[in-house]
């Protein structure tokens, strides 16, 4: 059995910068008689790139248009003899990717000759429309390169990206990801945030929608200053344990009501001196308090104690009862003074009746 392709040949001037050329693979008689004998089936459409000058003989080996179909073709075996000669026909990161003749031998596949691809090179746009649906599919590596910008727009739908491994997004300066934005909409500029120039931002819909975070465990860690921002009510609902460990000032302003429940035992120590300043008043109920200090320094200028009407010890207890006892002895020190009091009154009644005796005495003997 022979292959045979009828392609029709463009006859060229040599040497045109126009020209373009067809070329069928060489067919063979793979007939059993020769079972053995290995082709490089390929075919191939070259159109040269354009001629800037006269003498310009380059632009005959560069292609402006190439698309090859099968193995990889003689074309390109010759443009590896030269120095970044293949640069011009495969993408660069498949050059990376290979080493020595596997450039062009695994351009097709892995498997050289018998493999069979599609190779497309230009030095222009290439163009692709389609009015329906456009699938794309490989069982392997899908690998995109561009030397300056991708830009990927859905007008009405969605844009969903899936994998059932890893999935990363790295890049060189700001990550952006900004909901409620308009079309071809920058992101916020530093100006108006702190993300800086290489940072992370995550902006909902300008501030007036919802942002959530799910995840088993949470680690944060800021080489800096970290800030947050609450304009509205803030709640920390934590089930478990709760430890900070501050290396610095700690500072904490209340502009309104500040209530704290505790409903388990509590330890505070403090290893330094502090100081407590109120200038308002401090109101403390307690159902049982004790106190215990090896020295107090206390200065007060008014003072109002509403404990010495309760028997705190035993020895204020027996003051008061000494106290008590001192003013019952006062009492009934006065009731004798009052009695001599009583007396002395009797004795001076007693004198003035004796003096009105007297001087009726003294008047019956003048008369006389």
């Amino acid at each position: 059995m022979a292959l045979a392709m009828d392609w029709p040949q463009t006859q060229v001037d040599e040497g045109s910068a126009n020209s373009a050329t067809i070329l069928p693979f060489e067919t063979d008689d793979l007939s059993p008689q020769n079972p053995t004998q290995s082709l490089t089936r390929y075919q191939y459409f070259f159109v040269p790139s354009h001629q800037k000058e006269e003498n310009d003989a380059d632009c005959v080996t560069k292609p402006g248009a190439f698309l090859r179909l099968g193995s990889y073709s003689d074309i390109e075996e010759e443009s590896a003899q030269s120095d970044n000669g293949v640069a011009a026909y495969y993408p660069s990161r498949h050059i990376a990717s290979e080493t020595g003749d596997r450039v062009y031998k695994h351009a097709a596949g892995p498997r050289a000759a018998q493999s069979c691809g599609i190779t497309m090179a230009c030095d222009g746009r290439v163009l692709i429309k389609s009015e329906e649906k456009f699938f794309v599919e490989t069982t392997d590596l899908v690998d995109i390169h561009c030397g300056k910008e991708i830009v990927i727009t859905a007008d009405t739908g969605p844009i969903t990206a899936e994998t059932g491994d890893q999935f990363s997004v790295a890049a060189n300066k700001k990550v952006s990801l900004h909901s409620g934005a308009a079309a071809n909409e920058d992101y916020v500029p530093s100006d108006k945030n702190t993300s800086g120039e290489k940072g992370v931002e995550i902006i909902a819909n300008e501030g007036n929608s919802n942002a959530f975070l799910e995840a088993k465990d949470i680690v944060t860690h800021a080489h800096g200053a970290k800030t947050t921002h609450v304009d509205g009510t803030q709640t920390n609902i934590v089930r478990g344990e709760i430890l900070d460990d501050i290396w610095g000032n700690a500072r904490s302003i209340f502009r309104g009501s500040n209530l704290s429940l505790y409903f388990a035992g509590g330890l505070s120590y403090r290893a330094s001196a502090s100081l407590n300043i109120s200038t308002s008043i401090d109101l403390d109920v307690f159902m049982m308090h004790f106190r215990f200090a090896l020295s107090k320094f206390e200065m007060v200028k008014w003072n109002i104690d509403m404990n010495e009407v309760v028997f705190k010890t035993a020895s204020v207890k027996t003051h008061l009862d000494y106290l008590m006892l001192e003013r019952h002895r006062l009492s009934v020190e006065s009731w004798d003074l009052r009695f001599n009091t009583e007396e002395l009154a009797v004795k001076s009644k007693k004198i003035e009746t004796e003096l009105a005796n007297l001087k009726t005495s003294i008047s019956t003997n003048v008369q006389l």
